[in-house]
């Protein structure tokens, strides 16, 4: 661990983490939200104007489109490409999590859950955020927490400085330096000579006080607060593991999956805190689906065929290949790999719902989608996953290696004795050995029959 006159001297005045300049009221997105929605062509449509002329109908104080930005903060309408400022609206759309809320009372309780859930997905760094913290992958609401309640448990420190926060928490990149932080608070050592400036550069303070009750932020100190604390422990820290969490959304379109769902988190921290039912408890956030070595893909399909394509903004595929592939994680003796259906769906979308193998093939109509449905297939089999990023240093969940089957070819590939499986392969190797040259896979034909099982001839 450094020491902290280390820790002081790798700080700079951009270390600290940063949200926006803008207006962060959830309540105000949400209803900015509202009026974007009602856009029915946003091609053709002024949106500045458009706000301009119709922001008072749903009580919004500004008449600036730019507060989309927020919005997007927020996972309600999506962004693309991610950390980039400013954007196109007019290619954007309310995302799914909307979508289900949209008719909710602001501030009824059902809100304040989907307005808490909203905000423990923020990460730092956020994705409207222009500054240099690109490495920063912390989830800024759990991780002050989990210092306070260190702090508190531990060594019985029930308060600190909003100077020890900006100079010790809120400098932090990663979940590795919870335990340097913690230390550091606790032993009262210096803080930053730039912490005027952290304080007049982020929001994320701000961000927290006016939109939940889980600390206690006055006189230039912080706390947790009691009402929430063991409630917010016992519901939700305790029931995810965040270092795994945090290594599920190092991908741009992992995170903005897990934004733009609703996960059921099922945690309100505005209104004085109530137990749940055991039902409650038990529910569980869906960030990934699993294929094993078995290639049981009935989940991950599933997820891909419920997805809403026009929720999505597909441009966020954009560079999935790059990510090193999240660590294979171990149940029950199987290799399991995370696959992201968004990814699926797509592929999916990019066939126009059509089977890759075969134009002419006819599925039945999908009740979710209203469209012919349509499996996704990784022609790489994920469970090749580290063996490809250690030979070509690409991560094969990524639309270039998905291809859109029928539910028939779907199974054939999988089942079909060995004739059957070389046919197919030739033709989908055709479809994507082009776009597996783009992104720098240059597998042969061959390779892929072998990960088949299939023997040269």
């Amino acid at each position: 661990m450094r020491t902290s006159k280390e820790k002081l001297e790798s700080l700079t005045p951009g270390s600290v983490w940063i949200i926006t300049k803008q207006d962060i009221d959830f309540d105000e997105s949400f209803k900015a939200t509202k009026l974007f929605a009602e856009i029915a062509d946003k091609d053709n449509t002024n949106i500045e104007n458009y706000f301009t002329q119709n922001h008072t109908r749903y009580g919004i104080t500004s008449h600036r489109h730019r507060m989309l930005v927020i919005a997007q903060l927020y996972g309600l309408i999506t962004k693309t490409p991610f950390y980039v400022r400013g954007g196109n609206y007019s290619k954007e759309a309310p995302t799914e999590v909307y979508d289900i809320y949209k008719n909710v009372t602001i501030a009824s309780k059902e809100y304040n859950v989907f307005k808490t859930e909203q905000l423990l997905k923020i990460k730092i760094h956020a994705i409207i955020d222009t500054s240099n913290n690109k490495d920063y992958n912390i989830l800024p609401i759990v991780f002050i927490y989990k210092v306070l309640k260190i702090l508190k448990e531990k060594y019985g420190i029930n308060e600190i400085t909003e100077e020890q926060l900006y100079t010790y928490v809120m400098t932090c990149k990663s979940y590795e330096e919870l335990e340097e932080a913690v230390e550091f608070i606790k032993n009262n050592e210096p803080t930053s000579r730039f912490v005027e400036t952290y304080k007049s550069r982020s929001r994320v303070l701000t961000f927290i006080r006016n939109n939940i009750n889980l600390f206690n932020i006055s006189n230039g100190k912080i706390s947790i607060n009691p009402k929430f604390d063991n409630y917010f422990n016992t519901y939700f820290i305790q029931r995810y593991d965040f270092i795994d969490l945090h290594e599920q959304l190092l991908r741009d379109v992992d995170y903005s999956y897990f934004l733009y769902n609703n996960q059921n988190f099922n945690i309100n921290l505005i209104d004085e805190p109530v137990e749940q039912s055991q039902e409650e408890q038990a529910q569980k956030i869906i960030v990934s689906s699993y294929i094993d070595d078995e290639e049981n893909e009935s989940e991950y399909i599933e997820k891909v065929d419920s997805i809403n394509e026009k929720n999505i903004n597909e441009d966020v595929c954009k560079d999935a290949y790059k990510t090193e592939p999240v660590a294979v994680v171990n149940f029950d003796r199987k290799r399991r790999f995370r696959t992201n259906p968004l990814l699926g769906k797509i592929a999916i979308k990019k066939s126009y719902y059509q089977c890759e193998k075969d134009f002419k093939h006819e599925t039945f109509i999908s009740q979710k989608t209203n469209k012919s449905y349509m499996e996704a297939h990784h022609l790489i089999p994920v469970c090749f996953q580290k063996e490809i990023w250690e030979k070509y240093h690409v991560n094969i969940d990524c639309v270039e290696n998905i291809v859109s089957l029928c539910p028939t070819c779907h199974k054939a590939i999988h089942y079909g004795n060995e004739e059957t499986k070389i046919k197919m392969l030739d033709t989908l190797y055709k479809i994507c050995a082009p776009k597996y040259h783009a992104i720098g896979l240059n597998i042969s034909l061959d390779e892929i029959k072998k990960l088949y099982k299939i023997k040269s001839k």
